[in-house]
């Protein structure tokens, strides 16, 4: 018992000899997104001062801005690049109901409404109680509160429920009392369930004018928090690989910040050769080293990054060259075997990254698909979503397909699949059934 105990011991200690300090922190580098690698930076930068500050945040802000000034002969395009905004749709709320000069009391409801507001922009009956009931405040005073959150932007902030969302929004739009309105407000599940007859026969509108509300009403948005928060948050997401073509071949390029970015400031290196000082010798010493150790982790990681970029591309060169139908079953271990690296040194590089190209961005793992079990080998689950949407893209609006009618027409493309996959796959695309996607003339 004893030699077995002291054999595991000394395992793991030779485990923890292998993983020094050095490959560790280049282990952390490597599995990175881009943005969390620039904050990792910033750090490094305030406990090591022989490190640079200007040439980290130049090239950060040339990264994240390089898909508005890519392909631009015209250097005055960095001028233009703006300070990031770390604001949050919480933050402009407060700063929109601090703008209406409300009373204190009730500028104080007000942020602690815009504090309740879950991820989609409502409200709950419960946790507004539990606010009256904590704080004392009047239920007039909350109602004021309540009517100037409904004031703010994006409209339908601050409702109770999807109906008192899409009616905040038409009302800002001055169609209180419309036909949308009336519909919106009394038959709202009807609508969502595409039974337009239903409503006319109900509510006495003619049919064709339910048609004109639902299309009215389809523009709104039911999440008007998540819109918001999705379209800033967007702002951030910026490719880490490039595929693209020029002229007739195509060109692989990554949207990383690059060892060039660690600049050794050469005032401390002077220092360091020149000081008399042990101590401040080993400070600087210590602090160079630590950041030559940053420097050669940050070109690993692109050297990395770039060998598994280059064989993205020429494994999955179709999908590059003719669109997503194209994409190949590929898994990370056939990458892994190609470049000459191990399986957990491809997930690790290519974990949270994102690839720009001419269809558009796509996270890296979009690019290792399964094959599809049902159907041939060579097909994947993207390959037959994308025929899912083209029929149903070209379906009569009027008489819209059944799941059955659409898995006979993949037969047809030499696709085989179940009714069941094609209800599965369909739900996943968000793609609602038949008798919801039915257009009334």
């Amino acid at each position: 018992m004893e030699n077995g105990f002291g054999a595991h011991q000394l395992q793991e200690q030779e485990q923890v000899q292998i993983l020094s300090p050095r490959m560790l922190q280049s282990l952390r580098v490597l599995q990175m997104p881009s943005t969390e690698l620039y904050d990792y930076l910033m750090k490094e930068l305030e406990e090591n001062p022989v490190i640079t500050f200007d040439s980290i945040e130049y090239a950060e802000k040339c990264r994240r801005n390089s898909h508005y000034i890519s392909g631009s002969n015209d250097e005055s395009a960095l001028a233009d690049i703006i300070a990031d905004d770390n604001s949050s749709p919480m933050v402009l709320l407060r700063l929109q109901f601090a703008m209406l000069k409300s009373p204190p009391a009730i500028e104080h409801i007000g942020y602690a409404l815009i504090y309740l507001l879950d991820e989609n922009g409502y409200l709950y009956y419960d946790d507004v109680e539990r606010l009256v009931q904590a704080t004392n405040i009047s239920l007039d005073d909350l109602k004021i509160a309540i009517d100037l959150l409904h004031t703010l932007e994006p409209a339908g902030v601050g409702a109770f429920n999807p109906r008192e969302c899409i009616l905040l929004q038409l009302e800002r739009k001055g169609l209180k009392d419309s036909d949308a309105w009336k519909i919106a407000q009394n038959h709202l599940e009807l609508l969502g369930k595409n039974q337009l007859p239903q409503i006319a026969k109900k509510s006495g509108i003619p049919l064709h004018r339910v048609v004109n509300a639902q299309q009215l009403i389809r523009t709104l948005n039911p999440k008007p928090l998540m819109m918001e928060a999705t379209h800033r948050n967007s702002e951030y997401i910026a490719p880490d690989i490039r595929v693209f073509k020029k002229e007739k071949a195509f060109v692989v390029e990554l949207n990383q910040l690059n060892s060039d970015s660690i600049i050794i400031d050469n005032t401390y290196s002077k220092i360091y050769k020149e000081t008399d000082n042990d101590t401040v010798r080993t400070f600087l010493g210590e602090n160079m080293k630590k950041a030559q150790w940053l420097k050669d982790s940050i070109r690993q990681r692109c050297e990395t990054l770039m060998a598994c970029a280059t064989e993205l591309l020429k494994s999955q060169r179709e999908f590059f060259e003719y669109g997503p139908e194209f994409l190949l079953p590929y898994s990370r271990k056939d990458m892994a075997e190609q470049v000459g690296r191990s399986e957990s040194t491809i997930s690790r590089a290519l974990k949270d990254k994102y690839v720009e190209c001419d269809w558009g961005m796509f996270p890296t793992d979009y690019f290792f698909p399964k094959s599809s079990v049902e159907a041939h080998p060579m097909m994947t689950k993207n390959t037959i979503e994308n025929s899912i949407q083209i029929i149903i893209g070209k379906e009569d609006k009027l008489s819209p397909l059944s799941d059955e009618a659409i898995v006979d027409s993949l037969k047809r493309q030499g696709i085989s699949v179940s009714r069941r996959t094609v209800a599965k796959y369909r739900d996943e695309l968000g793609i609602p059934a038949s008798s919801r996607r039915r257009v009334y003339a």
